[in-house]
């Protein structure tokens, strides 16, 4: 009985030889499994987190107010701290050295098939050519810098796949926070110089009334561009007051209160009305000499336009033929010359425009300026008394609190537009 339950070695290999299928099987699938795990890893391991940001309220490289933006801008030391902070990465990794911020889109393989079609036309001479990569160039260009791309090396880092991914979109949200606080990137720069500080003005000497003089004329600059603004207009305070309505009761501020405190501080024995009289005249005679200047500069121009070098009377550009090989148009020496001097002559207009701009800017600021020293210099006989300018000072604070807080609404506003 004992010898019929023996399995001898020819046994155990005449049964394996009959299941070999399924053993071949067994073996081949998990080389597989294991090849795929392998290959898994090491793309993983090679490849960064990749995460897009789609740039908003920054063009041509500057944010609206004019500061210029890199895309390194996202990796600096106050982002990394946060970095730090939020996935407790210990201060002995290079953290830095494992993120990539530069300009991309993942629009830009569109673009590029897009130009790729269009160079796939038949017959297309050397000026079509030039033409589509002209444009091609530029198209990518601006696509490139409409985003961001964020690389994160997670395996360098030593985190997991997900905890990459979490890095590179907290990377933009600390950047929006930290920076747009420290530096207002968002918001219009005109309304950075038009702040007002609280100190309450007595009106009682010169010295006051000037201070407040200067301080109505920032809320006045100031209610004017929050008006300007569509986005801001319909902003009001606490009280309910709109910037139109704030524009009302100023207007009614000067008329009742203010000016006549004005025209009473002509009081030649004040050393501070003396001075401040003499830098409003030297103000206004700068003024008229930039005025000069740039009238200098619009004659200079027409004296150009009239005195160039004009092409020969009824020259025109030969019609030379495109051969199939891409030559160029051949250009008699007067049609070239014409050419660069209506190039140079359409170069200049941005340049006037800009010149008659700044120009009627500062007629603007000397039609205001000589108001402002005619009501100083030409004083009023009576003079207010200590109740009145005590009630103008409190209307005065009640204008300058309702201003604060709608200008202090306004860069929130604004910030939160800005995403």
């Amino acid at each position: 009985m004992a010898d019929e339950n023996e399995l001898t070695l020819s046994d155990l290999v005449r049964r394996a030889w009959q299941l070999r299928g399924a053993v071949a099987v067994i073996l081949l699938v998990s080389i597989l499994f294991a090849t795929a795990w392998v290959l898994g890893n090491a793309a993983n391991f090679n490849t960064p987190v990749r995460y897009y940001v789609t740039l908003r309220n920054i063009e041509n490289s500057r944010f609206q107010n004019g500061t210029a933006f890199s895309p390194s801008d996202l990796l600096i030391p106050q982002v990394i701290a946060g970095l730090r902070s939020r996935f407790h990465i210990p201060d002995d990794v290079p953290l830095r050295d494992y993120l990539a911020v530069d300009y991309g889109s993942p629009l830009a393989p569109a673009v590029a098939e897009k130009y790729r079609l269009r160079l796939a036309g038949k017959n297309l001479n050397q000026i079509e050519l030039e033409s589509i990569n002209g444009a091609y160039k530029q198209e990518l260009d601006a696509t490139m810098r409409s985003g961001l791309r964020i690389d994160v090396d997670y395996a360098g880092l030593r985190v997991d796949k997900a905890t990459g991914s979490a890095i590179a979109a907290a990377i933009p949200q600390l950047w929006s926070e930290i920076y747009s606080k420290q530096f207002r990137i968002f918001i219009n720069p005109r309304l950075q110089g038009v702040a007002v500080t609280m100190t309450p003005e007595k009106l009682d000497t010169a010295a006051s009334v000037l201070t407040a003089n200067t301080q109505l004329n920032n809320m006045t600059a100031g209610l004017r561009i929050i008006s300007g603004d569509s986005r801001l207009t319909s902003m009001t305070t606490h009280d309910g007051l709109s910037s139109a309505d704030l524009q009302a009761e100023m207007t009614q501020f000067y008329n009742v209160y203010f000016y006549p405190i004005l025209s009473s501080t002509n009081d030649e024995g004040d050393f501070v009305f003396a001075s401040y009289m003499r830098e409003r005249l030297l103000r206004l005679e700068d003024l008229h000499r930039q005025v000069a200047g740039l009238d200098q500069t619009i004659s200079d121009l027409r004296g150009f336009q009239n005195t160039g070098k004009p092409s020969p009377a009824g020259s025109v550009l030969p019609q030379a033929p495109i051969g199939a090989g891409g030559e160029g148009v051949q250009l008699a020496d007067g049609a070239l010359n014409r050419i660069i001097d209506l190039t140079n002559r359409a170069s200049l207009v941005d340049y006037v425009k800009g010149v008659f701009k700044q120009r009627q800017e500062l007629v603007e600021n000397i039609s205001a300026l000589q108001v402002e020293i005619d009501r100083l210099q030409q004083s009023t006989l009576s003079r207010s008394s200590p109740e009145f300018r005590s009630a103008a000072a409190t209307q005065l604070v009640r204008l300058t609190s309702a201003y604060q807080e709608l200008l202090s609404n306004a860069r929130v506003r604004m910030a939160d537009l800005a995403g």
